[in-house]
């Protein structure tokens, strides 16, 4: 496929028009914000087809969650805008003083997103952007070949192209990209491209907001039904072919529960893709021929370390890897030392929730957490004692579907948090202002 990149020439100049619009003021009254949230809306319900179609090039998965994800939070913005950004009330020194807090938009953002999920990531953060009153400029990831050629042809279609412009490209693009200076920088990806954006950040006194990932641990204790968590587990680790930020990363369970465990979790994918996911017309593809065979290379490691109980073939032309069941597993192997991107589930043996604990807090901070008990309080213990961008208790991912919380990480899973008013919060300035009247001096 014949993918056009931005020439680099241009991209000073799209992100100096970007930066004058915002200078003229116009991107900050709500109706303007309101015209280009229902343009995004339009973009979204008028191309669904189109979209998925994308989606599934690359991914070889359907749209699932993505698209009307997408949908609720621009709706969401555009029915509670006024409540969203209304100044906040604050107490004065004197009785007299009028204080508040007003939110100011930051100006010229640049939203980077990611290939996992690569309209939502891009157009979700955009919503934000819009609705706290900025203008940006959206960089596809160029990994994603169908979305971002897709996303680039409707933004430009439905989109003011003064308020939000579009930026494709590679490495040499991006870096060029990030030597401009922007009032706030939003990247979703990994890690080691995250300390290459906060790097470029600097250098202008830049805010970033980092959505990365990690090692996102599930523990499985005996106080909840072992057959329905394992089903959880594992349809999510193979949700998009485990190439999820949230995706369990390994499981923590004691030896009584491990055998049972696995045995559900073989069920659960013998169910959703046959006895051949190969051959299942819906099972997911992995992104690129590169990611397939990182993904190989990870597997040759663990065959020589660990046990492999099911799965383990790949086919990087057909970017194919199989559901993959991984034991005898410690924490220096090498499936342990980085986040897998893949449909590979270790099973990590603890004594308790004491030593799963002890686990955890051996690594980086996770983006998500999971427990699955019913015992308030071993769910107490984790809260208190573990640190995680979010603790899902007894189900995988679904915080990020409930806008009224913040979504983001902590640590080395990220930087800031967006989703709902905290998406305005981090498109926004909060400006202190204080007015005395001058009777009262």
């Amino acid at each position: 496929m014949t993918f056009t990149y931005t020439p680099i020439e241009e991209i000073p100049k799209i992100v100096a028009a970007s930066k004058a619009t915002f200078k003229t003021h116009r991107t900050q009254s709500l109706e303007n914000r309101k015209e280009q949230l229902r343009a995004l809306l339009r973009l979204v319900e008028e191309n669904k087809v189109d979209l998925a179609d994308a989606i599934t090039k690359d991914l070889n998965r359907h749209s699932d969650f993505e698209i009307p994800t997408i949908i609720t939070a621009v709706r969401d913005f555009i029915d509670n805008l006024e409540n969203l950004t209304q100044p906040q009330k604050a107490a004065g020194v004197h009785e007299k003083d009028d204080c508040f807090v007003r939110l100011s938009p930051l100006g010229s953002v640049l939203i980077i997103g990611a290939w996992n999920f690569p309209i939502m990531l891009v157009l979700e953060p955009l919503a934000g952007a819009i609705a706290a009153g900025n203008t940006a400029v959206l960089k596809p990831s160029e990994v994603s070949v169908n979305s971002a050629q897709l996303l680039t042809r409707l933004v430009q279609k439905y989109m003011d192209p003064a308020v939000v412009s579009v930026i494709n490209g590679g490495k040499d693009e991006t870096t060029v990209l990030l030597q401009q200076r922007f009032d706030h920088i939003f990247y979703t990806g990994g890690t080691e491209v995250g300390r290459i954006v906060m790097q470029a950040a600097a250098k202008n006194l830049t805010p970033v907001t980092l959505e990365l990932g990690g090692k996102c641990p599930a523990i499985v204790t005996d106080r909840v039904d072992l057959v329905k968590t394992a089903q959880r587990i594992a349809g999510w680790k193979t949700l998009n072919c485990g190439q999820v930020c949230l995706s369990v990363d390994y499981v923590l369970i004691s030896k009584a529960l491990e055998a049972p465990f696995i045995e559900a979790v073989q069920a659960t994918w013998k169910h959703l893709f046959g006895d051949n996911p190969r051959t299942c017309a819906t099972y997911p593809k992995i992104v690129s021929v590169r990611q397939t065979e990182r993904l190989e290379k990870l597997l040759q490691s663990i065959k020589k370390e660990n046990n492999i109980i099911c799965g383990g073939e790949t086919n990087v032309a057909e970017r194919y890897v199989a559901p993959t069941i991984v034991t005898n597993v410690s924490l220096t192997d090498e499936v342990m030392k980085d986040e897998i991107f893949g449909p590979i589930l270790p099973i990590v043996v603890c004594d308790d929730l004491n030593g799963a604990i002890d686990i955890i807090n051996q690594g980086e901070h996770p983006l998500g957490l999971y427990l699955f008990s019913d015992d308030k309080d071993q769910q107490e213990q984790v809260l208190r004692e573990t640190r995680s961008g979010a603790v899902c208790i007894n189900d995988i991912a679904c915080h990020f579907l409930n806008h009224s919380l913040p979504f983001g990480g902590v640590g080395n899973s990220g930087i800031g948090n967006y989703h709902g008013r905290y998406s305005i919060d981090t498109f926004s300035h909060k400006r202190a202002v204080m007015t005395r009247s001058i009777a009262h001096l």
